[in-house]
């Protein structure tokens, strides 16, 4: 069931007679405002309510009232001969064409500061929406009357029933009452609900500006007849809309295009009709603001980023660069040879999910030769080799080798003191196994996590430091590579480009085998694909509604990152 519900601020009672000229002629009225059904208004109130009540029945009235109106209207009195007051005499006309009325009063301080304003209008929108609740199940329309009040009040009443739009409720008639004397005149009172909704229109292209929205558009204009310039930019901003929100970059891509000739071809275009010119007046801030984005019809993918980043939307940028940024990458660095092109162009075949050749080389390739692991393999042995099956070797001469024999590989001995210590013990045990009698000796501290892993098997043969030493010496030697490093964190070894890129490791494998090749500085391109790799793992992690947290745990971080990481891919662009 619907329900219809008028605001209004109250004016004074003018019960002075009024001079006139009409037809040339000095006309003397006590009734200032014009006959309505046969009856002269006596208020501008009344004048609007009158109005609606031969529309449809007013269900409720929320009356803004100021102290002016709720004193006496001086030198006149009821047929009864009592007193009253402006509002009393108001409220009396209310009900007399509306017996039942149903209202409620507001008393409005007019001699308040800024802040007494907003608080009433605060106020009577808290009224108004508990009232709202109260009827839930109806359909609530607000009405409202601009005409009374002092000079401020107008603007008041409007951020009064913009707020009251904002939290849902649905606006209907905007009235405007004229003040005339002359009652001839068939334009008393005014619908002004088309000036009203220019602030509509503003709010929607606001809101598009700031955050690629039409929500706010779609009620303004439907039902209204538009230009096909007009409809061709209406439409081109909500298709942006929802290939903004739902990030398929043909979509988008699309959309940007469309966006680009529809702002361009209005911009071109003479005004015709009132949605038009107002549209003509508001299009500069669309052009400036995605000035970016539109200026050139077909935009490279940077640009598309940089603009997500700076209208924050997040999450499309983040998702635009992880599946984007490798193909840019790609066509602006990356060359191959014909064969290693050939053999990609295979394994791309291969891909169910139609990824970008230049994506799966970057991020999903596998590697011909294991680095890591031959790297990994051949250090461990050295060790077991030296640890097990050398008498006093010359240590320095020793870790010189195993670096030399490492260094293609950019791989070096992590810590080359405790590996020296570690390997000392051994030749201890070997010399004078005697060391091994008291197992809790902090002279046994370098291979400590050795005797901890074997302490119950090494008191089994208690007075046989021999057999302990054999014990360890097998046990070292049975060690598979993957648990090497427990025992032995000293040759957890360390590679430079591991340190420095650890998540582009792999993209320097690649390059090290010279699966592809790169025209700027390899350093530069690890650098970039070390930062893609965070952004991705970014993305993933808000993909995926992992419940670890992030590298980033502010939203501005993670724009700077990217902005800092899209400025990097420029740097490195080719002169033009």
């Amino acid at each position: 069931m619907a329900k219809n519900i008028l605001l209004l601020f109250l004016s004074y009672v003018k019960k002075d007679p009024e001079k006139t000229k009409l037809n040339g002629k000095v006309v003397i009225s006590e009734a200032r405002y014009v006959n309505i059904d046969g009856e002269n208004t006596q208020t501008t109130s009344e004048s609007a309510f009158r109005y609606l009540l031969k529309k449809f029945p007013i269900d409720k009235m929320f009356i803004f009232a100021s102290k002016g109106v709720n004193n006496e209207i001086e030198g006149y009195r009821d047929d009864d001969g009592n007193p009253q007051t402006h509002l009393s005499f108001t409220l009396a006309r209310f009900k007399k064409f509306l017996p039942d009325v149903d209202y409620f009063i507001f008393n409005y301080d007019e001699y308040g500061n800024d802040n007494d304003n907003l608080k009433s209008i605060a106020q009577m929108a808290k009224h108004i929406q508990e009232y709202v609740e109260s009827v839930d199940g109806h359909d609530v329309t607000l009405h409202v009357d601009l005409t009374g009040g002092m000079r401020h009040v107008n603007m008041m009443m409007l951020e009064l029933t913009r707020l009251l739009q904002y939290s849902g409720l649905h606006v209907g008639n905007v009235l405007y009452s004229n003040y005339d004397s002359n009652p001839n005149k068939p334009n008393f009172v005014e619908e002004v609900q088309n000036v009203y909704d220019l602030f509509q229109l503003i709010a929607g292209v606001e809101e598009f500006v700031n955050f690629g929205s039409v929500k706010a558009l779609v009620p303004y204009y439907a039902g209204r007849k538009l230009s096909e310039p007009l409809k061709k930019l209406y439409n081109s901003m909500g298709n942006f809309a929802d290939a903004i929100k739902l990030c398929h970059y043909g979509q988008f891509r699309e959309a940007i295009q469309n966006l680009h000739d529809a702002v361009h071809d209005f911009g071109e275009y003479e005004p015709e009709n009132v949605e038009d010119i107002l549209m003509a007046r508001l299009i500069k801030r669309i052009h400036d603001d995605y000035h970016d984005l539109i200026v050139v019809r077909d935009k490279d993918d940077l640009r598309i980023i940089h603009w997500c980043l700076e209208n924050d939307y997040l999450q499309q940028a983040l998702t635009l660069y992880t599946e984007r940024i490798p193909e840019y990458l790609g066509e602006k660095f990356i060359s191959q040879s014909e064969d290693e092109a050939n053999k990609l162009s295979e394994y791309v075949k291969k891909d169910k999910m139609g990824r970008n050749h230049f994506y799966i080389l970057l991020t999903d390739y596998p590697l011909r030769k294991n680095h890591t692991n031959k790297a990994f393999k051949k250090l461990c042995d050295a060790v077991k080799s030296e640890t097990v099956g050398r008498k006093s070797p010359d240590l320095d001469a020793w870790i010189k080798s195993i670096n030399e024999r490492l260094a293609p590989f950019n791989v070096s001995v992590k810590d080359e003191a405790l590996l020296r210590s570690q390997v000392e013990i051994f030749n201890k045990i070997r010399q004078s196994p005697d060391i091994l009698n008291d197992l809790t000796s902090p002279a046994l501290n370098p291979i400590r996590a050795i005797i901890n892993e074997l302490f119950d098997e090494l008191l089994a043969v208690d007075n046989n430091p021999f057999m302990r030493g054999k014990i360890i010496f097998d046990f070292v030697n049975k060690l598979t590579n993957d648990k090497f490093t427990k025992f032995f964190p000293d040759v957890v070894f360390e590679k430079n480009i591991f340190e420095r890129f650890p998540r582009a490791h792999k993209v320097y494998e690649l390059l090290f085998d010279k699966i592809f090749s790169v025209n700027i500085p390899q350093e530069n391109f690890l650098n970039i694909m070390e930062k893609y790799f965070i952004i991705q793992s970014e993305r993933n992690h808000s993909n995926h509604a992992r419940e670890d947290f992030g590298r980033f745990t502010k939203p501005d971080d993670l724009r700077d990152f990217m902005f800092n990481a899209l400025d990097e891919i420029k740097a490195n662009l080719p002169a033009t």
